[in-house]
Order: C-alpha cells, then sequence, then structure tokens
C-alpha cells in the first residue's frame, strides 16, 4: 500500500501455479548464474555493449530468438511470471547465448533504478491489453511508463510495441504524442520474430501491429 492509502494500479495480476520440482531445481541450478541482482541494475549500460530491455517476455521465444541471433547487444528480459522464467533459462541453457540476463520484478520497480540515457532499445511484445475500459488503468503503456522509457532511453534507441488489440494500439500512440522526443518510425515488423501470442491473435482474425519510436535529442 502506498502512502496515499490506496494500492498501487500494476499492468499484471498473480495467476501462476507453485513450481514443480524440475523448474524448482533449474532455478537453483541457473538463477545465480542467468539474474541480474538488484544491486546491479543502476549499472546498467555503462559497459561497451548495447543493452536491449524485454518488458514482459512470456513464454520467452522472441527473447530467446533475438538474443541468438544478436549475439553482439545484451538482452535484459524483464518478468513477474515464473513460468516464462524457467523456460527463458532451460532456453538460454540449450542454446549456449552468452548474452541474456534476467529480472524477475515488477517493470515500474526496475525502471526506476537504473540510470538516465543508458538503453538502446525497449521493446513490449503483445502486453496485456486489458479489454475492458473499466481495466484500461493497468496497461502499461501509458504516461507513467512512458516517462521512463524517455528518461532511459539514450538518443537514437528505439522503442518498439508490438499488439494485436487495436484499440490498445490506438490508445498507446495518443499516450506517446505527449513525448515528442519520440518521433514515430514506419509501422513495420523488422527483425521481430513471430511469437505464440501474434499467432493466436492471427487466428482469431485480429490485426497486428509494430509500433516503432526513436528517441530523438
Amino acid at each position: 500500500m502506498n502512502l496515499a492509502g490506496r494500492r498501487e494500479v500494476r499492468s499484471f495480476t498473480r495467476r501462476e501455479r507453485p513450481l514443480g520440482q524440475a523448474a524448482l531445481a533449474t532455478h537453483e541450478r541457473l538463477g545465480e548464474r542467468l539474474s541480474l541482482p538488484e544491486a546491479q541494475w543502476a549499472h546498467l549500460g555503462e559497459g561497451p555493449r548495447d543493452v536491449v530491455l524485454d518488458i514482459g517476455f512470456g513464454d520467452g521465444e522472441s527473447l530467446l530468438t533475438m538474443a541468438a541471433g544478436d549475439p553482439g547487444r545484451d538482452y535484459v528480459g524483464i518478468e513477474v511470471y515464473r513460468t516464462g522464467i524457467i523456460k527463458v533459462m532451460r532456453g538460454v541453457e540449450a542454446q549456449g547465448l552468452a548474452n541474456v540476463r534476467l529480472i524477475e520484478a515488477d517493470v515500474h520497480e526496475f525502471l526506476g533504478k537504473i540510470g538516465d540515457r543508458c538503453i538502446a532499445a525497449i521493446q513490449v511484445f503483445f502486453p496485456d491489453p486489458w479489454p475492458k475500459t473499466r481495466h484500461h488503468k493497468r496497461r502499461l503503456v501509458q504516461e507513467r511508463f512512458l516517462k521512463e522509457v524517455v528518461r532511459v532511453l539514450r538518443t537514437g534507441g528505439l522503442f518498439h510495441m508490438a499488439t494485436d488489440w487495436a484499440p490498445y494500439a490506438e490508445a498507446a500512440l495518443d499516450a506517446v504524442r505527449a513525448f515528442p522526443s519520440l518521433a514515430p518510425e514506419d509501422e513495420e515488423r523488422g527483425a521481430r520474430p513471430c511469437t505464440r501470442f501474434e499467432r493466436r491473435g492471427l487466428r482469431l482474425g485480429h490485426e497486428v501491429r509494430d509500433l516503432r519510436f526513436r528517441k530523438t535529442p
């Protein structure tokens, strides 16, 4: 509970079963090596390698694919659901990837602890659209989040959102207009791999939108 005595609005809800023994063993074996400790959050982007944030990576399909195809950059995945984190840990081990680190945290908490202009790219692929009007306040891509995106992206950095929910895409575009330093680029999928969520949306007849913005001085 915050100082005003009201619960903080989150962009997620906990709906997860306890981890099984195999998943717990994976976390025990790989967690220390692949997790990025909170003490290191403030130092992200200080080294010579570009850092890409993958926020809410779900089952990790796109994160693993992009990291494997882009070994010159470091990928940091932020997720609150441990089943997805465990799956990515297993994928990193199986593929022998050296450029993936993971954070189990609320993204707002995480972003508030990293430095200014330190991130090369931020990607949010198929976030929960929270379609009901009363739940729109839970959507991730709105003013509070975008303020942090503008702060942590370096000049020339990319913010890339993909969604198959048209009203969310339009709401995100409206929100970004309040941040003139985020210059829109042509909507294109680019190098983004197709994900399970995208395939499901396409089967349902949804239009997939890729919203890309470049940080300007």
